[in-house]
């Protein structure tokens, strides 16, 4: 299987791009979203990242539209990695076919072979199904980090990458797909890495858990104040586990509906669209300890 990742980096989904690559995912392309932070800084960012794993994969810019026109700056800081500032890296250039292009010539050529990975909002995908919608039918998988489930909630949770682009979400939602996967907030958040162990990062010398160790600093920070959990929340690492082990993540299949910001998810016996219920917590941490350590 072939993979795109759909990205804006972003502290979470650093670590997940890492995880995939170091487990060995056949990654043929970035490209980038615009949702945690402004397009130029998360540039930078997946070059950061790229220059930290030593890889040189292909990275397509994708529109620059955030309608909710707002960043989580809050979440990963002002620079998008924990406020690390790494600085400017000028000589990986971006490739000049834009991202929903990019997204349409893989899928016209790999077919079946091809999972596409999203990340971030769903504004990418959703602009290469207005411009060829049938490439729906011919892409293996989707997965995403998006959507909120939790039948016991008395509110609805407001899923910041829904909220930036709902439009695009709905395009994806009501595309006929041969299967969307969504990790939900709500198992994104209960599948925190536990303080000792992101400690543990420190004890190597490796550059991946230097790196991995510096920027969770910030989303340790957000995860406390958030969401009131000692630790490292991991929303789209553990997007990224339930592609690298199918057993992590448990879905069911469901119908998704975008009503203004939010999603409505009812389950279903059959569904070209499932959604995360359950995960094996520990599974998760061993995959995320031994990918760093």
């Amino acid at each position: 299987m072939k993979y795109i990742i759909d990205t804006d980096p972003g502290i979470d989904d650093a670590l997940a791009i890492m995880m995939g690559y170091l487990n060995h995912l056949d990654i043929i392309g970035f490209t980038l979203a615009t949702g945690n932070i402004e397009k130029e800084k998360s540039k930078n960012n997946l070059k950061v990242i790229q220059k930290v794993l030593n890889s040189n994969i292909k990275m397509y810019e994708g529109s620059s539209t955030n309608k909710a026109n707002s960043y989580a700056a809050f979440a990963h800081g002002n620079d998008g990695l924990g406020n690390t500032f790494f600085p400017v890296i000028s000589d990986m250039p971006m490739e000049k076919m834009n991202a929903e292009d990019f997204i349409i010539s893989k899928a016209e050529e790999l077919g079946n072979d091809l999972t596409i990975i999203c990340l971030g909002p769903l504004t990418n995908l959703a602009n290469a199904l207005k411009k060829r919608p049938y490439i729906a039918s011919k892409i293996a998988e989707v997965v995403i980090m998006g959507t909120s489930y939790d039948p016991y909630a008395t509110s609805k949770y407001e899923e910041f990458n829904i909220r930036v682009d709902p439009v695009s979400a709905n395009i994806v939602f009501s595309s006929p797909f041969k299967k969307i996967k969504c990790v939900t907030h709500e198992i994104g958040v209960k599948s925190f890495i536990k303080i000792d162990d992101i400690e543990k990062l420190t004890t190597t010398n490796k550059t991946i858990s230097k790196f991995a160790y510096m920027i969770a600093q910030k989303y340790i920070e957000f995860t406390k104040e958030h969401n009131h959990i000692i630790g490292l929340s991991t929303p789209d690492p553990t997007t990224m586990a339930a592609v690298i082990d199918e057993s992590i993540v448990t879905f069911k299949p469901c119908k998704i509906s975008v009503n203004g910001n939010y999603t409505d998810i009812i389950l279903t016996e059959n569904s070209n669209i499932y959604v995360s219920t359950d995960f094996n917590i520990e599974k998760f941490r061993n995959l995320f300890m031994k990918t760093f350590m």
